[in-house]
């Protein structure tokens, strides 16, 4: 009798792992309620910053990039442009030296989580006399707020993860901080379903 209990547990844990499975689905992104594959863009809607040894201001910044794939399990994915990743108007000299990609998580109601892999920044603290390059590695930079929730543009929030130091003198630190707030601006309704 004690066996058939456990069984049954078991057969009822089972069934509980196959239903949860089965609601899992890929992440789309949509835009007027249909699937969207195209360019994205979004600027800041004012100052980022890149937190690390010196805290660096940019009074602008954009990113642009083209969605490639829609994920086979909870992703979509696409290369941010070449030149598509910009810091302007700094108080040091800050230079993208490869963009990277941008991988977006669907969490609910059209919002989900962003990572980012191989982007790099270069920034030369002129007043310390460093160089130093961070390195995104499947890091977590924020969040993407949907159309269906903005009631307009989406968003994007970047308060990343530390992005590690891959590059330059080890009195950089070992990481910095990307955060700013952005507006999509490209398609006019964004959202992850």
């Amino acid at each position: 009798m004690k066996y058939m209990k456990m069984l049954g547990l078991l057969a009822v844990a089972a069934a509980a792992l196959m239903a949860l499975a089965a609601t899992a689905s890929a992440t789309v992104v949509t835009s007027n309620g249909s699937s969207y594959t195209g360019t994205i863009s979004a600027s800041s809607e004012g100052a980022t910053t890149l937190d690390g040894v010196a805290d660096i201001t940019c009074q602008k910044s954009t990113v642009n990039g083209t969605l490639e794939s829609h994920g086979s399990s909870v992703t979509a994915e696409g290369p941010i442009g070449k030149k598509e990743l910009t810091f302007t108007e700094c108080n040091q000299h800050v230079t993208v030296s490869a963009e990277g990609s941008l991988i977006a998580h669907a969490t609910s109601n059209g919002n989900g989580t962003l990572t980012s892999s191989n982007a790099a920044v270069v920034v030369v603290i002129t007043s310390l006399g460093l160089t130093c390059e961070y390195t995104t590695s499947n890091t977590d930079i924020g969040t993407l707020t949907g159309s269906t929730t903005t009631k307009g543009d989406a968003t994007l929030d970047i308060d990343s993860s530390p992005i590690p130091r891959t590059g330059g003198s080890f009195f950089c630190g070992s990481s910095s901080e990307w955060t700013g707030s952005y507006t999509v601006s490209k398609p006019s309704t964004l959202n992850l379903d």
